[in-house]
């Protein structure tokens, strides 16, 4: 393990979660440093952080003094080459082919449900924010059908082995079902939740302040499934 390591992260994004899960399965040091999105000062906007980050977002990671990197897949991307020693990818040609993909597909996930934050935020229902929001809904539906599919393929999400398609996938399912998300009809997902939920690292990276529950308030999938009635 190296010293020097700082994250920049927001609790409960799903970027920064990524890469706090991935620095846990490594078993990196480093030091945590949380940025307040919900006050009444963004700390993201500060003078301070934009010098680090000039578009104001998390997650960043300073290695040292000087060595900057944003964006949570080239983050992840770093710690794999600077941190081969604990590998969260295969070896193989085409389990790593795999792990990447869908560690990519990942974010096609959480891109499918975007449209729900509308509601979060408390947007209007109009006649378009409905007709997005079934779309979402739509999306979400193929989504979590071709993701169960794999669920049942193996112990994780590409195989086997945790992988970083795990530390990007995980954190986009769990923080759905934060916001009401129901795995009833796909039994192998909830599984497959479960069993990452229970890794020590997975429990480390865990949002501050949330339990290991799937209560949401507000529930963005009813409340989504009410406006497009």
């Amino acid at each position: 393990m190296s010293a020097g390591l700082t994250l920049y992260y927001a609790n409960g994004s799903i970027p920064s979660w990524r890469v706090l899960l991935a620095l846990h399965e490594k078993r990196i040091a480093f030091t945590p440093r949380r940025l307040r999105l919900m006050g009444a000062v963004r700390e993201t906007r500060s003078p301070e952080f934009l010098a680090i980050n000039p578009r104001g977002q998390t997650p960043v990671l300073v290695d040292g003094d000087s060595t900057t990197i944003h964006e949570s897949f080239a983050i992840l991307h770093y710690l794999e080459v600077r941190h081969g020693d604990a590998p969260l990818l295969p070896t193989d040609p085409r389990g790593l082919a795999r792990a990447l993909s869908r560690a990519h597909e990942a974010e096609t996930f959480a891109c499918a449900y975007a449209p729900l934050e509308q509601l979060f935020i408390g947007a209007p229902s109009t006649a378009p924010l409905r007709e997005l929001l079934a779309a979402a809904l739509t999306a979400v539906d193929a989504e979590l059908t071709l993701w169960e599919a794999r669920a049942a393929e193996a112990q994780f999400i590409a195989g086997e082995a945790f992988t970083l398609a795990d530390c990007c996938f995980y954190p986009t399912l769990a923080y759905m079902l934060r916001r009401g998300l129901s795995l009833a009809a796909h039994p192998r997902l909830e599984a497959y939740r479960q069993r990452v939920q229970a890794r020590p690292a997975a429990v480390a990276s865990h949002p501050e302040g949330w339990q290991h529950d799937r209560v949401s308030k507000p529930n963005l999938f009813a409340a989504a499934r009410a406006a497009v009635r």
